[in-house]
């Protein structure tokens, strides 16, 4: 039962201003400066609403994405959560009743978003461990029962949200080398019922098998080569015959040789080890989750080769400093925040 409130000052109800007022229940609410402030839930005997008195200064939330007071829903004054974020606005949500408003952003006093840091509930090990079985062509739920080994047992669409958050967060620069060898693939693009061809452009060093630059077009043509091999600097460029070669590198100033397939067997080879992570795929649905993937493919695949010519061997004794080494270079490799 509600009890009656003995207090010199008694607050009224912000509502309809009736007297008459109960303690409904009493808590603790930390300030920002660390202190605890004991706070009343009073419900009204007139209207039967609650509030809270007094009002004590509430920390601010770090997964914030707005710095301006959210809105509450006109029917059940609830707080609305953020349904979508468009240019010009941003749509709320009442969770309770569904009930939808808009917010418009101004452009010169339009709120600053703060950037989500990539924080799992799981260890950062983990989510890299899997971050490299996915590109060890593991399926999702076989990613799941590895883990599960471990005693991790994490959902299939929390290991997809942490794959698709490393391919984005990333980071690949072009690296130079004086001989490279170039090839393209194509990969099959299906979205909203259409079938489009996606063709993905290596450049390997003819040394070290090192993937120098990766290009993902919708076109092939001499525009997508002199992309691929200008920020690489390269002396010579080997190739199967494709024209659009020959004329980046005499655009570029370049010396080219064309030679067969046999013979290119450096970026051949990676894009056999490309196709099999790709089959597994079964194709790609967005030209952004290519690019993304594609990208990383090629970063985890360069620091493999680093790995395997410092310690020569099998590629099973390199998992392991792997893992090691994507956590201890992690704020290097990935941008996140």
């Amino acid at each position: 039962m509600p009890r009656k409130l003995n207090l010199p000052q008694r607050p009224s109800c912000p509502y309809c201003h009736h007297p008459k007022v109960y303690v409904n229940s009493r808590y603790f609410r930390r300030a920002p400066d660390g202190s605890l402030t004991q706070v009343f839930s009073f419900i009204c005997q007139s209207c039967k609403r609650t509030f809270s008195f007094p009002k004590a200064p509430r920390s601010p939330n770090p997964n914030k994405l707005f710095n301006f007071s959210y809105p509450r829903c006109p029917h059940c004054n609830n707080t609305m959560e953020i349904y979508k974020i468009r240019s010009s606005f941003v749509r709320f949500r009442c969770r309770k009743c569904k009930y939808k408003s808009n917010v418009y952003l101004l452009k010169n006093s339009s709120p600053q978003t703060n950037p989500l840091p990539f924080s799992p509930n799981y260890p950062l090990f983990i989510c890299l461990l899997a971050f490299i079985l996915f590109f060890s062509n593991l399926s999702f739920r076989q990613i799941r029962n590895v883990l599960s080994l471990n005693g991790y047992c994490p959902s299939v669409s929390t290991i997809y949200r942490w794959i698709k958050a490393l391919s984005s967060a990333i980071k690949f620069t072009p690296i130079h080398f004086e001989v490279l060898c170039v090839d393209e693939k194509f990969e099959k693009l299906a979205s909203k019922g259409k079938t489009d061809t996606v063709y993905v452009f290596l450049a390997v060093s003819f040394d070290n098998y090192l993937i120098a630059n990766f290009r993902v077009s919708l076109n092939r043509d001499t525009l997508q080569a002199i992309k691929l091999i200008f920020p690489c600097q390269p002396k010579l460029v080997l190739s199967d015959g494709l024209t659009s070669y020959a004329q980046a590198c005499e655009y570029l100033n370049i010396s080219h040789k064309t030679i067969s397939s046999r013979v290119n067997q450096a970026v051949e080879s990676r894009n056999s080890l490309l196709a099999m992570f790709t089959q597994i795929r079964r194709g790609f649905k967005k030209l952004s989750n290519v690019i993304e993937y594609i990208k990383a493919f090629v970063v985890l695949h360069n620091i493999k080769r680093k790995l395997r010519m410092q310690e020569p061997g099998d590629w099973v004794k390199i998992q392991r400093p792997l893992v090691e080494y994507l956590v201890n270079h992690f704020e290097e490799l990935f941008a996140f925040g």
